[in-house]
């Protein structure tokens, strides 16, 4: 939730971060100050608001109808550089390999189609990298199967996909049985496996935005393996914790940003009272054509008020 307010104050109790609150007509004043004065100082939320946060949005995924209201962090155009780019595959954060593949899967909508993982963009993907001639990769794959499956009958739906060793070749047939997601044959040309800079039997969550949430690698510290309880469910939270949380920023008074998912639909709302009547008033609804939009509040700096904002993810 984001608190855009009237009075300018800048206030220090050497206990707290300090809290900064703008007024529209500061804003040239604060623009020209910004670096002797405000440094790399970066507003906070308080307590109240990140526990609101937590309770607004815990459990939203179940139910991928509902209505789903995202508190934004404050973060201030000066607030300093971003986060380095991930350097491995494997961190949190990095973008799923590019690369394009022959889905062997008869039951796949794409089968003996050349694709790749931008197709499944838009909701949580789960890929692992396995081998059709390998018992252990066997069970695994029904075990996906049956994950997939369980998590459809909450109303969840994920994408899952399995990458197939390149000496897995002439014993597809071991996975297309046991399965009906989209199985990719590897290729010399292409090496998926080096791409993900994974290893047989690892597993790569990603959110809808492609990007990595969580790497489970065979033989890790937690379990993996599908057919014990433990590595089950491991794999099953990895994935109800893995949809991207919608972030709102206001870079000034009057502009924010959002970032979202590409395609999805968020109504803008804000309130000028957090009281048990917030009166949340529509501000503007938008479909997201890329994963980030920016829209202007043209009523803000005439209404010179205390203002919050927030968005609503529609179905």
């Amino acid at each position: 939730m984001i608190h855009i307010p009237s009075l300018p104050t800048l206030a220090n109790d050497g206990k707290s971060p300090q809290k900064i609150q703008l007024q529209s007509g500061e804003i040239g004043k604060i623009h020209r100050r910004q670096a002797n004065a405000l440094g790399q100082a970066r507003p906070v939320l308080s307590a109240d608001c990140q526990s609101l946060g937590q309770a607004l949005c815990s459990g939203a995924m179940h139910n991928p109808n509902c209505i789903r209201i995202t508190l934004a962090l404050v973060i201030l155009a000066f607030a300093g550089p971003g986060q380095a780019e991930p350097l491995s595959p494997r961190d949190p954060g990095a973008p799923w390999p590019v690369w394009e593949l022959v889905d062997f899967q008869p039951k796949s909508p794409k089968y003996n189609q050349t694709y790749g993982l931008n197709e499944f963009r838009g909701r949580v993907t789960l890929v692992a990298l396995l081998a059709t001639w390998c018992p252990y990769c066997q069970r695994q794959v029904a075990k996906m199967e049956e994950l997939k499956k369980d998590l459809e009958s909450d109303r969840v739906r994920v994408n899952f996909v399995a990458v197939n060793i390149q000496s897995g070749e002439g014993d597809q047939h071991e996975f297309t049985s046991r399965c009906s997601f989209p199985l990719f044959q590897d290729t010399e040309e292409v090496n998926a496996f080096k791409l993900h800079r994974g290893r047989k039997d690892d597993y790569f969550i990603y959110n809808e935005r492609g990007e990595l949430t969580d790497y489970f690698p065979y033989l890790g510290d937690r379990k993996s393996d599908l057919t014990s309880s433990e590595g089950y469910e491991n794999i099953k939270q990895a994935i109800l914790k893995a949809p991207y949380k919608t972030k709102l920023v206001a870079e000034t008074v009057i502009k924010l940003t959002i970032n979202g998912v590409q395609g999805r639909t968020y109504r803008v709302q804000y309130s000028e009272d957090l009281g048990p009547d917030k009166k949340w008033r529509t501000l503007k609804k938008i479909t997201l054509l890329t994963d980030r939009a920016e829209i202007v509040d043209t009523t803000a700096t005439p209404s010179r008020k205390r203002r919050f904002y927030r968005t609503e993810e529609l179905p």
